[in-house]
């Protein structure tokens, strides 16, 4: 596990997720994140509930 750049998914979060950014390349959910919608920086949003248990 390693922490890498922040990014974020410009597709809005459906309920009952939210919109968060990622930091860790271990985190399934941010490895989800499809190519095109996948965008640099954290875009505001809080961080993964699953990136940070992976610090």
């Amino acid at each position: 596990m390693a922490k890498v750049p922040p990014f974020h998914s410009s597709q809005p979060a459906r309920p009952p997720k939210r919109d968060v950014y990622h930091d860790n390349n271990s985190c399934t959910e941010g490895n989800n994140i499809e190519s095109q919608y996948r965008r640099n920086g954290t875009g505001g949003r809080p961080l993964c509930e699953h990136c940070a248990k992976l610090k």
